[in-house]
């Protein structure tokens, strides 16, 4: 997933995809989406996530204070 934006940190979230590790032939994710999606929320839209994700999710550091 990419974030772009002048908000954005220039940073990698997360570990690089084993190639040789694979789950049923897919990649198998290390990042929950869900971080991503509360992060978004929380940090740049300003709205609480629990109430829209169900639970709260850990937030990344990607988007600028």
């Amino acid at each position: 997933m990419f974030m772009i934006g002048s908000s954005i940190k220039e940073h990698i979230a997360g570990k690089y995809p084993s190639l040789t590790d694979l789950d049923q032939g897919d990649l198998k994710f290390n990042l929950d989406f869900r971080s991503v999606y509360a992060t978004v929320l929380q940090n740049w839209l300003e709205t609480p996530s629990k109430p829209i994700l169900g639970e709260q999710f850990p937030l990344l550091k990607v988007i600028k204070a």
